[in-house]
């Protein structure tokens, strides 16, 4: 087979997983940092198409790492570079909301596109663009839902039929909304007004259904987890018994996934996408039904 997987060391256990669910080698991409900060790449040549795997959560080193992998790799032998990112990075901020302010998903957008055939992402956070395609010109892009894998996680439950789930916000709905379908589970979603990074106001639907209920929030990204927070404090007061949480991107810190818990959050789950402790459904499964169509 004439394709192989290139990821950064970080990323070693959820690339081999993928690696071994596609039949397909794996090769570490070596990088050396030089006292003064400056990095030396290098790759495994091959041939055919590379399939490039990164986490690119605390993004800002990875993508120079990346953009000179890719480099490597063309200039060594493959016909066809691939961008693997479970989490893709700079996605939020898509306009300027001051001026003078960088529009960072466009920076980050030309320079993956630069190096990239083709870039395949899960739940990337957009919200004033629709199409993945419009952040990535003349770069082929192909977005996966986690819905299916959270889905199955949830039908596994125990108290099933006592589960509501929860979008904390508008939107939030659409990966609640496709879940609840899978599962049959009935949802909700509140209504958040943020004022700041930290700073929200939060409101529930009054529903009966949640009183002494099991109650799933679901969303794409936790990053400070203040949203959360905010919405476990809502569901105790509406009656829920117990409050569960679980994300594709849990990119919070530990001290904000202990603030969570003190809100009266049982448990975090999320994928893997990130590294995370709260890891606990894999999408190697998801990527490689994506990747297959690129074997060769």
């Amino acid at each position: 087979m004439n394709t192989s997987l290139h990821y950064l060391v970080e990323n070693s256990d959820a690339a081999k997983r993928l690696a071994e669910e596609l039949a397909i080698a794996a090769h570490n991409i070596n990088i050396h940092t030089f006292p003064d900060g400056e990095n030396k790449v290098r790759v495994t040549p091959v041939t055919g198409t590379a399939i490039v795997y990164a986490r690119l959560n605390k993004p800002n080193e990875k993508l120079i790492q990346l953009a000179f992998a890719a480099s490597a790799l063309r200039n060594n032998g493959a016909s066809r570079v691939i961008l693997l990112a479970p989490y893709l990075c700079y996605m939020r901020q898509d306009k300027a909301f001051q001026d003078g302010e960088a529009v960072s998903q466009r920076v980050v957008g030309k320079l993956l596109a630069t190096n990239f055939d083709k870039v395949i992402t899960v739940d990337p956070h957009l919200h004033r663009i629709d199409n993945l395609q419009e952040v990535f010109p003349n770069c082929q892009t192909q977005s996966l839902l986690a819905t299916d894998p959270i889905a199955e996680s949830l039908n596994a439950l125990p108290d099933k039929d006592n589960t509501i789930l929860v979008g904390p916000d508008g939107e939030a709905e659409q990966w609640v909304s496709a879940i609840a379908e899978k599962t049959g589970m009935p949802f909700i979603i509140g209504k958040k007004i943020r004022r700041g990074d930290r700073d929200i106001a939060f409101e529930l639907p009054d529903d009966p259904r949640l009183r002494n209920s099991h109650a799933v929030i679901v969303d794409d990204v936790i990053s400070s987890g203040t949203t959360i927070t905010h919405c476990a404090e809502a569901l105790k007061l509406a009656g829920a018994a117990t409050i569960d949480v679980i994300a594709t991107h849990a990119l919070c810190s530990q001290e904000d996934l202990e603030l969570i818990h003190k809100s009266g959050v049982s448990g975090v789950r999320s994928t893997d996408s990130v590294t995370h402790s709260t890891n606990d459904i894999y999408l190697a499964p998801l990527l490689a039904k994506a990747i297959q169509g690129e074997l060769v």
